[in-house]
C-alpha cells in the first residue's frame, strides 16, 4: 500500500497533541516533512517522529514531492496558507476555523475549486463513531418534526484532558522570528480594532467565539440539517447565550470559556415529536473517549431508550484516517470549506448581536 506522503506547517499545541500522534498511529501516513517559524521546535518534533525534512519556510516545504499538507498554524494565517498550498497542487488539511471570516473561506472555497484540490476541515466530531450512527437514525425519519435544539459548552482547562503529562509539549526558548512575506487575514470587516496582536488573541471576544464556538455552531447545523437564523444573542459574567430559529424549531447556545475551572461540559440535546437525544461529548485531546449518545423514543404504546457508549475510538483519530482515505481516492471536494464559511457566517451574526464591534 502506496503512503500519503504528507507536509506538516504548524508545529503548535494541536499539531504535537493530536495530530502528529494521529498520523503516527496510522499506516498509510508518512510524514515527510516539518515546518514553522520556531525552527527550534520543528527540529526538535522533527527527532522525535523521525520526520526526514525540516523546511525553514513554506515554500521549502510545498515544493517538495507531497500527496497533502496540514495547515496546523494559527487562524490569522490559514487564507495565506492555505491558498499558498493549493497553488503549489497539495491537498489540504487545516485546523478549524478554517478562516477569520465567512469572506475568507468563501475566497478559499473558490481557490480549491479552481486549483481542484480537496480541502478537509478539523471538525473531528463529525468524525465521532457515536455522531455518525445518530445520523443514520435520524435519516430513518422516524421521530418526526424537529422541535428544539440545544447546545451547552462550557470549555474548562481540562478541555486537552490533561494530555501534556503524557505527550510533553515542546517549546522555544526564545520568542519566534516575525514572519516573512505574506498577509493576516483581517477578520470581518464590520470589527473596528486595530489588527494587532490583541486582535489576534483570545483577548479578542469575537477572535475566542470563532475559535471555540465554530465547534458548537458546526454540530448543531449538522445535526439539524438546518441553517439557523440568528435571532438574539446576550452576554454577562462571560457567559454568551444565543437564541436561534432553525426553520421553524428553537434552538439555544450557552458558551463559556472559563479556565478557573476544569471541568468540560459539553452537551448537545435534540427534541423532536416522538424522539430525543442528549450527547455528552468529552474533552477533545482524551485519547481514550468518544461521545455518549442517549436516545428516547416512542412508538406507539412503547417507550424505548437506547445509549451508545462511550466506544473508546478517538475522534481525531478516525478523522485522520477519513482525510487519508480522501487522499488516496482522488477526492477533491472544497464541501467542507462550504460548511465551514456558513459556521463563520453565524459566529459573524453572533458577533453583531453582541456588538463586538469594538473592544478596550
Amino acid at each position: 500500500m502506496k503512503k500519503v506522503r504528507i507536509g506538516v506547517l504548524g508545529c503548535g499545541y494541536m499539531a504535537q497533541t493530536a495530530h502528529l500522534p494521529c498520523l503516527a498511529m496510522n499506516p498509510a501516513a508518512e510524514v515527510t516533512a516539518l515546518c514553522s517559524r520556531r525552527r527550534e521546535v520543528t527540529a526538535a518534533l522533527a527527532r522525535r517522529w523521525e520526520i526526514p525534512h525540516v523546511c525553514g519556510n513554506e515554500d521549502e516545504l510545498l515544493s517538495l514531492d507531497l500527496d497533502a499538507v496540514y495547515v496546523l498554524t494559527p487562524v490569522q494565517w490559514h487564507l495565506a496558507n492555505i491558498t499558498a498550498a493549493l497553488d503549489a497542487g497539495k491537498r489540504v488539511f487545516t485546523e478549524k476555523p478554517a478562516a477569520m471570516s465567512a469572506e475568507s473561506a468563501g475566497k478559499l472555497a473558490a481557490a480549491a475549486k479552481v486549483a481542484k484540490k480537496g480541502v478537509s476541515v478539523g471538525y473531528m466530531k463529525r468524525h465521532d463513531a457515536n455522531i455518525a450512527e445518530l445520523l443514520r437514525r435520524m435519516a430513518e425519519g422516524k421521530w418526526g418534526k424537529l422541535l428544539f435544539v440545544r447546545a451547552h459548552a462550557f470549555i474548562g482547562s481540562h478541555w486537552n484532558a490533561a494530555i501534556d503529562e503524557a505527550v510533553p509539549v515542546l517549546r522555544a526558548s526564545s520568542p519566534a522570528p516575525e514572519p516573512e512575506g505574506g498577509e493576516l487575514d483581517p477578520g470581518p470587516a464590520f470589527l473596528g480594532m486595530p489588527r494587532d496582536a490583541k486582535f489576534y488573541s483570545f483577548e479578542n471576544p469575537y477572535y475566542g467565539l470563532l475559535d471555540t464556538g465554530c465547534h458548537s455552531v458546526n454540530l448543531l447545523r449538522l445535526l439539524s440539517g438546518r441553517e439557523p437564523e440568528v435571532v438574539s444573542a446576550s452576554e454577562r459574567g462571560g457567559v454568551k447565550f444565543v437564541e436561534f430559529d432553525f426553520g421553524g424549531a428553537t434552538g439555544t447556545l450557552e458558551f463559556c470559556v472559563n479556565f478557573q475551572m476544569r471541568r468540560w461540559d459539553e452537551v448537545t440535546e435534540l427534541y423532536f415529536e416522538r424522539a430525543s437525544v442528549r450527547i455528552l461529548t468529552p474533552p477533545p485531546l482524551d485519547m481514550q473517549s468518544s461521545s455518549v449518545v442517549d436516545l428516547y423514543g416512542e412508538a406507539g404504546a412503547l417507550n424505548r431508550r437506547l445509549t451508545l457508549e462511550d466506544n473508546r475510538q478517538w475522534a481525531f483519530r478516525l478523522q485522520t484516517a477519513a482525510f487519508l482515505e480522501k487522499v488516496r481516492s482522488g477526492d477533491d471536494s472544497a464541501a467542507d470549506l462550504d460548511e465551514a464559511k456558513n459556521d463563520i457566517a453565524v459566529i459573524e451574526a453572533i458577533s453583531r448581536k453582541l456588538m463586538y464591534t469594538h473592544f478596550g
